[in-house]
């Protein structure tokens, strides 16, 4: 659990404090490199993560992930250039994916019945680096330095390696592979190294195409069009290898995705769920300080309602989903209120920071719903020895769904306010007596959002600035108005998909997937789940009674 909060600090003490860095180290046009490479790194690796644990034990791959953790918290705290930061940030994107395969890690070694408790308290658990750790950075940063962001990590991964090496004793290899009776080396020759290289490079590929888009190049150049060319062939091309590769260890088995109602459709409504957090929570805090609040300090806070109402979401519904069961209907309901109360965000004015609040504490509750109930339902859904391939593909899933979802977004943002910003501002300055010639000058200060460049332009006047600000409030107001209207259908494609999905009730047994480390060697058993089957249950053949 303290490593979950570690993987959380990496990316929300650092990301958010970019301009600090930037502006001790830089000044540097590539430093939002800092708050890019973490999620490509988590995406790109946490199914792999979980595809390891699943064949080799997760034990040394845990305290891996955190000494990685560690290493990169030391190289970013000391770094003396922004390349060096941004390098410390990717190597803590890929330890915060070996570290967020603890949910896979937990689930496995409790009765299935207590997996809903058992995620919901690994998940639960990051609330202090996941809701707060925008408001925390910001303190240390402008109190103590930027550079605490990574020594908080550091502690907290510290602290995680000490006490795996002393507490966590997961099955080991041998355990794992006590029927098949296969080395070490029989499975690094059969690992999968072909289907990493193209889900690494095509999610990678992807992804940078991404983020580029709007940004770097227009998004008819080439420099974004050919990368998410090929980022996609790259992806299609690893599943048909993952298909018809004839593999013994496919990096991820197509078995999976042939029990159709009970993985393929949660692990879709996972994608658009995605579409939805990951970019509310992106845009919500461009929200936050463009329409409602300047003070970035009190914007940091005002931006932890949505994350704070999903980790409370997480926690209530773990505690809940065992006894009350109907975790479909449960997971329908959460994934339909989610897309009604995002919808409803479309009708926020500069004047209902309350209401905008309370809504985002309501969809962060229902986000954690959803989250909690798919996850649970992709780890009893999938076979036990597949089960942190499974836990990884969702977490890529939500990242890729989430980075699409915000670059589409922001462009979306982007363009309206562009559209309706010039015509807002002059119908509120000019009969205030704004020159003319003084508009343009005006809306270039207004955007650069330095006040010492709003004053220098030519009849502004005390008024003229109020009247300029709110206009600025008001076509952010009706850029994000557009942004949450777009989200709806994904919502709604969300709500099908959840609704198709099987329900999990008669899954919450006694059975445990796996016992923990013994000399009596009593695993978890591999390769023996009928591939032909084309929609199958989690068998109860493949675990060990409790």
């Amino acid at each position: 659990m303290i490593q979950y909060n570690a993987s959380f600090f990496s990316l929300t003490l650092c990301a958010p404090i970019a301009t600090y860095i930037n502006a001790d180290l830089g000044p540097k046009p590539y430093y939002v490199w800092i708050q890019i490479v973490w999620p490509l790194a988590f995406a790109a690796t946490i199914t792999i993560d979980g595809r390891l644990g699943d064949l080799f034990g997760r034990r040394w791959l845990m305290i891996g992930g955190n000494i990685l953790c560690v290493v990169a918290s030391i190289i970013g705290g000391t770094a003396q250039s922004i390349g060096v930061v941004i390098l410390a940030t990717g190597l803590n994107g890929t330890a915060a994916a070996i570290q967020q395969t603890s949910s896979a890690a937990v689930g496995e070694i409790v009765p299935r019945k207590y997996r809903p408790q058992a995620a919901s308290a690994v998940a639960g658990s990051g609330i202090i680096g996941g809701a707060f750790g925008t408001p925390i950075a910001i303190h240390v940063a402008t109190k103590l330095s930027w550079r605490w962001g990574f020594w908080i990590t550091l502690l907290t991964a510290g602290i995680s390696v000490v006490g795996l090496i002393c507490l966590y004793f997961p099955p080991t290899f041998e355990e794992v592979h006590s029927k098949d009776r296969r080395t070490k080396w029989q499975e690094f020759k059969d690992f999968d190294f072909i289907g990493v290289t193209l889900f690494i490079g095509g999610i990678t590929v992807l992804l940078l195409g991404i983020s580029w888009g709007g940004v770097t190049y227009p998004w008819k150049s080439a420099g974004v069009i050919v990368p998410l060319i090929i980022g996609a062939l790259a992806l299609v091309a690893f599943g048909f290898w993952e298909v018809f590769g004839n593999l013994n260890e496919s990096l991820v088995p197509y078995k999976l995705f042939q029990n159709v109602r009970g993985f393929t459709m949660v692990l879709v409504a996972e994608f658009v769920g995605g579409m939805l957090l990951y970019a509310m929570i992106s845009i919500y805090p461009v929200q936050i300080a463009t329409v409602y609040e300047s003070n970035p300090a009190v914007a940091a806070w005002e931006d932890c309602t949505l994350l704070m109402g999903t980790f409370v979401g997480v926690l209530l519904m773990g505690s809940i989903l065992g006894r009350i069961g109907h975790a479909r209907l449960i997971f329908v309901g959460s994934v339909g209120l989610n897309t009604i109360f995002i919808g409803c965000m479309a009708a926020m004015t500069p004047s209902t920071l309350g209401a905008a609040l309370a809504l985002t504490t309501l969809t962060g509750l229902t986000i954690g719903f959803l989250q909690l109930v798919g996850i649970v339902m992709i780890m009893l859904n999938c076979p036990d020895e597949d089960i942190g391939v499974a836990v990884g593909l969702n977490g890529s899933a939500r990242s890729i769904g989430g980075s699409i979802a915000t670059a589409m977004y922001s462009t979306i943002l982007t363009n309206k306010v562009q559209e309706v910003l010039p015509g807002k501002i002059a119908a509120a300055v000019l009969p205030l007596g704004l020159p003319k010639s003084s508009l343009g000058p005006l809306i270039v200060a207004l955007l650069s959002g330095s006040t010492a460049a709003i004053e220098r332009v030519p009849g502004v006047t005390l008024p003229v600035i109020g009247a300029a600000a709110q206009a600025v409030k008001e076509s952010y107001a009706q850029g994000f108005r557009l942004v949450y209207l777009v989200a709806i259908p994904f919502g709604v494609v969300a709500t099908v998909c959840a609704a198709c999905a099987r329900d999990i009730d008669h899954l919450l047994t006694n059975d445990v997937a796996a016992k923990l480390h013994s000399p009596e060697l009593q695993p978890r058993h591999r390769n023996t789940v009928n591939n032909s089957n084309a929609d199958v249950e989690a068998p109860s053949q493949v675990v060990e009674k409790a």
